[in-house]
């Protein structure tokens, strides 16, 4: 057969069969995908057992009808079942014989029987099947009836190849069906739907009269065939691709079958084996299953020893993709768990790094506070140093001047002889004054220099023990004692010398201070030397 791309062919039957709108893309993903949606869709069975049962209740109110109508009934109730239930499907066509029977008409016997006959085939009563092709007598066959009676006995013969489907009696039923289906060919009219439909497949003597794939494509789309024929069409010609344009072809046949309610179809069981084939095992399960359910309907023995063939190899192949994905699953979980493990340790390691940061950055703090602190004293100590040079590098100098000039001045009188002169300027020096000037002076810079000392000492002291000085810018001789301490020269002996006291004077006002202080101890000496430089 000439093949022509099976988009074209697909479209054309979506738009023709099925009153809709071609699908673009993938013509094998859009039929797959509304194969699943109508295999959901129950309204197509409903409606067919509304219509049985409209023909049941005209059956069960007979109002004076013929032999002839009884058995145009019959064969419409048949008609309804032979591809729905075989149960049904039997007991009417039984009925069909019987009345034939009964009212003598060979003519009609015949047909019913070879109407029994493509049921038997079709659920695969075989033994019965073939007992009733032995009762047929092909010359006794009236002229009407020849091509259904050789199409019924080549479709018996060829079911009967699938079902033994081995090497010693296949091939001579194979051989058989072409046979029957050339004697078919011979006798029915050129226009004949079956012969047209066979011919597509054919491979004896006849396949030369094969169409072309375009006379299909317009057989199908000009025809106005129902959903039964173009699930008909469809199963044939699928026999003729392969790969994904088989699979679309046994798609629409297997839509067009859910849609005329036929569950005697081997095109889903067919898609499922395609299916599985090319990998889709999650597909191929599902119209297994549809397979099963329609095969338990009908009571299709041949369909499910066809089932019973695929079913295994599809829950093996299924388990094994399961273990597959199972494995995958646990090397993914392994895989992640490794990550969040290295991810937890990057991240202790990170949170480790941080505290150490921060404990880094708090010593850094801490040292540069300590540092900030030691600069302050470097400071205090190098502007009481600076002013201190400078006041006794000036007070030495003053002091050095006036030795000098007393030194002329009783050198000359001596040299004059003149000692009382020389005795009365050395009684015009004031040891007392110089020192009493040196005092004020001392209190000047030190005060310059820490002017928060007296506020500060004081409270270290009880408001009613505390010191305050008459003059403002001078000490008296405790707050004397304390700066000297402040200072730095915390020897008694040194600061008795410095205020001309005696030591346990010095040491005297020293222990009555401490007494009253609010702190006692080495604390109250801390807080005497933590008073602050000017401007720390």
């Amino acid at each position: 057969m000439t093949k022509i791309k099976l988009s074209a062919v697909c479209m054309l039957f979506l738009i023709s069969a099925m009153g809709k709108q071609a699908f673009c893309s993938s013509s094998k993903d859009s039929l797959l995908s509304l194969l699943r949606i109508e295999l959901k869709n129950k309204d197509y069975d409903r409606q067919k057992e509304a219509k049985i049962q409209a023909l049941r209740v005209t059956l069960n109110h007979p109002s004076n009808r013929g032999y002839l109508q009884m058995y145009a009934l019959y064969g419409k109730m048949l008609d309804e079942y032979k591809s729905y239930q075989f149960d049904s499907s039997y007991a009417y066509v039984k009925k069909m014989i019987d009345l034939s029977q009964q009212n003598g008409d060979t003519y009609r016997v015949q047909e019913s029987k070879l109407k029994l006959l493509k049921v038997l085939t079709l659920s695969g009563m075989f033994k019965e099947a073939y007992e009733l092709v032995m009762e047929f007598d092909k010359d006794t066959i009236a002229g009407k009836l020849k091509a259904t009676y050789y199409d019924s006995k080549s479709r018996f013969y060829g079911a009967l190849a699938k079902y033994n489907n081995d090497r010693y009696y296949a091939k001579k039923y194979w051989v058989e069906a072409d046979k029957q289906f050339e004697n078919m060919v011979s006798v029915a009219p050129l226009n004949d739907f079956e012969k047209t439909i066979n011919l597509a497949s054919s491979t004896g003597e006849s396949a030369s009269l094969k169409p072309s794939a375009k006379f299909y494509l317009h057989f199908i789309t000009h025809r106005g065939l129902s959903n039964h024929d173009i699930a008909m069409v469809a199963m044939k010609l699928s026999h003729n691709y392969a790969g994904g344009d088989r699979i679309a072809l046994l798609a629409l046949s297997a839509i067009s079958d859910i849609r005329s309610s036929t569950k005697e179809t081997e095109a889903i069981l067919k898609l499922g084996e395609e299916l599985y084939k090319s990998g889709d095992l999650k597909m191929a399960y599902v119209c297994l299953n549809k397979a099963i359910s329609d095969a338990e309907f009908y009571s299709s023995r041949s369909h499910k020893i066809d089932i019973q063939n695929v079913l295994p190899l599809i829950a093996g192949k299924t388990i094994l993709e399961t273990e597959r994905q199972r494995d995958k699953s646990i090397i993914y979980t392994l895989i992640f768990a490794v990550i969040v493990v290295v991810a937890v340790c990057i991240l202790f390691v990170v949170f480790i790094q941080l505290r150490k940061i921060k404990v880094n950055e708090r010593l850094i703090n801490e040292q540069k506070d300590q540092l900030q602190s030691s600069n302050l004293k470097l400071m205090e100590h190098t502007r009481i140093n600076e002013e201190y040079i400078g006041f006794f590098f000036k007070k030495s100098f003053s002091y050095i001047s006036m030795l000098e000039n007393l030194k002329r001045r009783v050198e000359r009188r001596i040299k004059m002889k003149k000692v009382d002169d020389a005795l009365e300027i050395m009684s015009d020096v004031q040891i007392e004054r110089e020192r009493e000037d040196l005092y004020h002076t001392l209190d000047q810079i030190f005060l310059k220099l820490l002017p928060n000392f007296i506020p500060a000492f004081n409270e270290l002291l009880k408001p009613e023990d505390q010191i305050w000085p008459q003059k403002e810018e001078s000490l008296n001789t405790v707050l004397r004692i304390f700066a000297l301490i402040r200072l730095g020269i915390k020897d008694d002996e040194t600061i008795a010398g410095i205020l001309d006291y005696s030591v346990s004077t010095i040491y005297t006002y020293k222990i009555r201070i401490k007494a009253k202080a609010i702190v006692k101890g080495e604390e109250f000496d801390k807080r005497i030397m933590n008073i602050k430089f000017i401007n720390s």
